[in-house]
């Protein structure tokens, strides 16, 4: 019996903590079970060879939003080259509808809701020749659910997982009941117990795994389950792994925060659903947060410069027009996260959303994910206007590289949002949109749209220019001086001078003790700036040592009218 669990991820980074999970609760019978991961960036075609290679008795596909469609299209051929397999389906894309699902696809049935217990009674009744006894749907009222405790750790072997982002699961469903969201629609919580978390999150410390992001929806709704991991990861940090959660930022207090001030830089990223401002939004969507204790949390992390932020808006929610999304926008923006991500809404099957999409106005996309196409407050002029609006913000504010230039740029603009729409509209008119730019050219862009703001002869202009100088090399050390760059012919031997003085004293980057003035050459770059600062100024980029929170190098600033150098 060839029993075979099919994940197709997002991407190939991603892994799929669900068919693991249901492969390691099988018990005597794992061996008849085996997982292939693919990506949907793969062909239909090569996905179809490399599953009938296998040649299983039994498929299961692991169905979520990102792989329904190409999982659709592998329903038609399968049987035709598969005749004699039985193929079944699970996870949320199939665990709603269930009866539209099973006239569409050709599915011996649905395993609905949590996985682990109704696979390890399917993957038993296939080896012991009883799977004609099994219903079509299998889901908890016919199958006991198992436990988080009773699910096995199945990380033990790494070797398929070597430069992937590890999924953990410490706690299982959610308090709240955002509309929108399937969590909510069973309000059970279960918790595995500290003590093995503790001792699981131990061995990725030990195999030192870049990072671990946990699944956990609110992963500090409960104190005494949150704060005892907190505190473990405190006193065991390996300086490498960092550890990713989403969390409801109005529930930190004092206990959170005397474990999260004193955390390594990188070793802890918070994500943090705001989703809207609009008070009216947040009741109608039944979510719970209270905006001004989220403010107050994340401006106070922010001071402690060590932890990643990152915060979430969704735009097509009830009662939220674009004026209003406007100001959520620019409330959450002035928190100034690592990231913002602006969303769109999901309406996704079974939620409280999609049944109440009518009296909502909401339209969105038939096949997934889903997408809000317009509502009852957003047309669908509006939804475009926030995608173009979503994309510059990608390329510049989440990239992290442009933080200086923004920041001059915001100058010449009122709100935040104004800036990026004005922005969006500036690479709709140029026809900027869908096409890879590189790295410099996104410079030049920016650039070309500052110049038109500040004016070709304006001092503000040779600012800006330096300022997108300066972001360029915090991140680079480039070979070639960009085309934008002021001109620094008349400072070339006082630049000599400086990193003569340097390879001779070493007092500002004493780790590179042991080079030479050639080889800091070619390990540091000088810059000198004249427009950017109050007053002029030199400035040192070290590339050896980054911040873990912008990955920016190192940065030295010299003051040109205390220096007796030859500037």
């Amino acid at each position: 019996m060839n029993i075979l669990l099919i994940a197709i991820n997002a991407k190939y980074i991603h892994s799929n903590p669900a068919v693991f999970s249901l492969q390691s609760c099988t018990g005597a019978y794992r061996s008849y079970v085996s997982v292939a991961e693919f990506t949907i960036n793969q062909q239909p075609s090569f996905l179809l060879q490399e599953i009938y290679k296998r040649h299983p008795d039994v498929i299961a596909f692991s169905c979520y939003i990102w792989n329904r469609e190409l999982i659709d299209r592998l329903m038609h051929d399968l049987p035709k080259i598969l005749p004699d397999t039985q193929i079944w389906a699970g996870g949320p894309e199939v665990s709603f509808h269930m009866s539209d699902i099973l006239k569409q696809w050709p599915l011996r049935g649905i395993m609905a809701g949590a996985g682990e217990g109704s696979f390890a009674r399917l993957v038993s009744a296939y080896v012991q020749g009883t799977a004609n006894r099994l219903p079509a749907v299998l889901q908890a009222d016919n199958t006991p659910a198992l436990t988080l405790n009773e699910i096995p750790f199945w990380y033990a072997d790494l070797t398929d997982f070597e430069h992937r982002i590890i999924y953990y699961e410490s706690s299982r469903g959610c308090p709240f009941s955002c509309s929108y969201c399937l969590s909510s629609i069973d309000k059970t919580m279960d918790f595995r117990s500290v003590d093995r978390v503790c001792r699981e999150l131990d061995f990725f410390l030990e195999q030192n795994v870049p990072q671990v992001k946990f699944v956990d929806r609110t992963f500090n709704c409960s104190k005494r389950h949150a704060l005892p991991i907190l505190r473990h990861l405190l006193a065991h940090d390996n300086g490498i792994t960092n550890f990713h959660f989403e969390i409801a930022a109005d529930l930190l207090d004092e206990d959170y925060f005397a474990l999260l001030e004193p955390m390594r830089p990188g070793a802890i990223q918070l994500e943090i659903g705001v989703q809207s401002t609009h008070m009216q939004t947040i009741a109608e969507i039944n979510r719970k947060m209270d905006f001004a204790k989220v403010c107050d949390a994340v401006l106070r992390i922010r001071t402690w410069n060590n932890i990643h932020i990152h915060l979430d808006l969704i735009a097509g929610l009830p009662y939220e027009d674009l004026q209003t999304f406007q100001t959520s926008f620019n409330d959450v923006y002035r928190l100034h996260p690592q990231q913002l991500q602006l969303g769109f809404l999901k309406v996704l099957k079974g939620s409280v959303m999609e049944a109440r999409a009518m009296e909502y106005g909401l339209v969105y996309t038939d096949l997934p994910p889903y997408e809000v196409l317009s509502t009852r407050w957003l047309s669908y002029d509006d939804l475009c206007r926030l995608k173009r609006i979503e994309e510059v913000l990608e390329l510049y504010y989440n990239s992290g590289q442009f933080t200086h230039a923004l920041h001059f740029l915001h100058a010449c603009f009122d709100t935040p949002f104004a800036l990026y729409d004005s922005l969006a509209s500036w690479f709709e008119a140029h026809s900027l949109f869908g096409i890879q730019s590189s790295r410099i050219r996104k410079y030049e862009i920016l650039l070309e749209f500052g110049s038109a703001l500040t004016g070709a002869e304006d001092m503000r202009l040779c600012a800006f220019k330096e300022a997108l100088t300066y972001d360029l090399y915090l991140r680079e050390h480039v070979k070639n001086r960009p085309a934008f760059a002021c001109p620094l012919d008349h400072r070339k031997q006082a630049i000599h001078d400086l990193l003569q003085e340097e390879a001779k004293t070493h007092v500002h980057f004493p780790q590179y003790a042991e080079k030479n003035y050639r080889e800091l050459t070619k390990t540091l770059h000088v810059e000198v700036f004249e427009a950017l600062f109050d007053r002029p100024a030199a400035v040192l980029f070290g590339y050896d040592k980054r911040d873990p929170l912008t990955k920016n190098g190192t940065v030295v600033r010299i003051d040109l009218s205390e220096t007796k150098s030859s500037f």
